[in-house]
């Protein structure tokens, strides 16, 4: 199930795992020793990805354009939360990656703990959102296709070169929505 939400005449999409996004996979995403799947009353689908313990922290998501409304800019956006016994995360960039499928995509690096060391410009931090979750914006991209478009977007999130064990974060799945900004 996609999840369709009008907004100024637009449509958009939210999709999680559970919900057929198309290719959405968490590494090591079924193994019970690295991530659990556990019901949130307070989120919006069943069951959410509890990080467990990992060192290679990997999440991908790739939809097809034609469910998104055409000639229009999106940002796509990694909506989680983090326990209180949430580590590993402190001073870590992880590289976000949004791109059409076949293109090189634009990249820039994210951090999930708002305390970040000073030295890091260039850092999307994340930001509190009304239903009590954070989200960090991955990027965004322009869909210029339509309703025949067989074009993909693909966006993502990867740490694995530091290999520093995380754990504690709940991960509720990739919103895309129309962009507030100008594209960059």
């Amino acid at each position: 199930m996609f999840k369709e939400v009008e907004d100024d005449s637009r449509k958009f999409l939210e999709s999680f795992k559970e919900f057929n996004f198309q290719h959405f996979s968490i590494i090591w995403g079924d193994n019970p020793q690295y991530w659990q799947w556990i019901p949130i009353p307070e989120s919006r689908f069943g069951k959410v990805a509890k990080l467990r313990d990992v060192c290679w922290f990997e999440i991908r998501g790739r939809t097809n354009t034609r469910v998104l409304s055409p000639r229009t800019r999106f940002s796509a956006y990694i909506v989680f939360k983090g326990v209180d016994k949430c580590y590993g995360f402190q001073n870590v960039a992880i590289e976000a990656a949004v791109g059409m499928v076949g293109q090189e995509p634009s990249r820039r690096f994210i951090c999930f703990s708002e305390a970040i060391r000073r030295g890091r410009r260039n850092v999307v931090k994340p930001k509190q959102r009304e239903d009590g979750w954070m989200e960090i914006e991955l990027g965004e991209f322009f869909n210029e296709g339509g309703l025949m478009s067989s074009d993909e977007i693909e966006m993502s999130a990867l740490e694995n070169k530091r290999l520093n064990w995380m754990g504690g974060l709940i991960i509720q799945g990739i919103e895309i929505r129309p962009a507030k900004s100008p594209l960059k």
